[in-house]
């Protein structure tokens, strides 16, 4: 009962209500959040512990950044939580301005991406290859997802179609979607060269794509999710799109803390841990079903993949 009050007693504040909304949209740290609210560093960091003390907020430290999220390890202040954002009014007109200035930061940090993967699509055509064993990676990739045929691949984050020309013999249709035009170009003419007319591409968000639901058995996410600032909204789209029965494969760096990928490649997390992508797959409603790293050697970060499952539908009862 002690701790109930404590942690009613330290959401009734409305700075830590406000602090509460924004981590709803996925996780931040503490300078976004000073640049959102406009509020003093300290002030601010004050207010984030002593939600962390309660339980209410969790801190990932990964290099020299620190990123503060809603800990939804505890099912009761999960419940809690989405009792209180519930009751939020819509309308408020402080949660409004701090909603208007989380989009302005996401927008400048999808600008900052773009211009990247712009320079990477004109000056290079792949990203990192010199990190990584690929020849073993694209191995275990296929293995991963067996002979097909898939009827219908989406690979999410194309980039140049690097993911969709691996796959090409696997698949059907496949279509490949990314927000970078610059990265479009490069991936079109890449496969057109090859006469893969059986794949295509499209802009969009890959957070939210313009494809149906239940539309693909094979989604991919070839070292997309590190880029996003919410990689759980990714894989809720992944399930979303994927039929009963589909599959979802992710290839992304294990977690690391080679600092320099932020500053030299965009990334805006160092890697993730297997417990971080399998809660996350659960918790967008999918099976994790295998996952398997490649060490990359020293001074390298290591590469996992995984792969999951999306429920097939229970037959209804008759």
């Amino acid at each position: 009962m002690d701790a109930l009050a404590t942690t009613l007693k330290t959401l009734g504040h409305l700075d830590r209500l406000r602090i509460l909304a924004l981590l709803s949209h996925g996780e931040l740290t503490v300078s976004e959040i000073v640049q959102i609210m406009g509020m003093s560093q300290p002030r601010i960091t004050q207010y984030i512990k002593s939600l962390e003390d309660v339980g209410i907020l969790e801190r990932l430290k990964e290099g020299s950044w620190v990123f503060s999220r809603l800990n939804r390890t505890n099912a009761s202040v999960s419940a809690l939580v989405a009792t209180v954002l519930g009751a939020l009014p819509e309308n408020d007109p402080a949660l409004r301005s701090d909603r208007r200035r989380l989009e302005d930061v996401r927008t400048k940090r999808a600008e900052s991406a773009d211009a990247f993967f712009a320079d990477v699509a004109n000056d290079r055509g792949q990203l990192g290859d010199e990190y990584l064993p690929q020849s073993g990676i694209d191995a275990l990739a296929l293995n991963f997802i067996g002979d097909g045929p898939y009827e219908f691949a989406v690979d999410l984050g194309t980039g140049t179609g690097r993911m969709l020309d691996l796959l090409a013999d696997r698949v059907k249709l496949a279509t490949g979607i990314d927000s970078n035009t610059d990265m479009l170009h490069v991936a079109r003419h890449r496969l057109s060269s090859r006469g893969q007319s059986h794949i295509s591409f499209r802009k969009g968000d890959l957070r939210s794509t313009p494809l149906d639901n239940n539309v693909a058995d094979l989604v991919t996410l070839h070292q997309v999710l590190h880029y996003l600032d919410d990689p759980e909204q990714a894989l809720r789209e992944s399930a979303r799109i994927l039929c009963p029965g589909g599959s979802l494969l992710i290839i992304d760096f294990a977690r690391h803390d080679f600092e320099m990928f932020r500053e030299k490649y965009a990334h805006r997390r160092l890697g993730f841990s297997s417990t971080d992508i399998q809660t996350a797959l659960t918790d967008a409603g999918l099976t994790p079903v295998r996952s398997e790293k490649v060490i990359t050697g020293t001074h390298k970060p290591d590469v996992n993949l995984w792969l999951a499952d999306k429920p097939q539908r229970e037959n209804p009862v008759s």
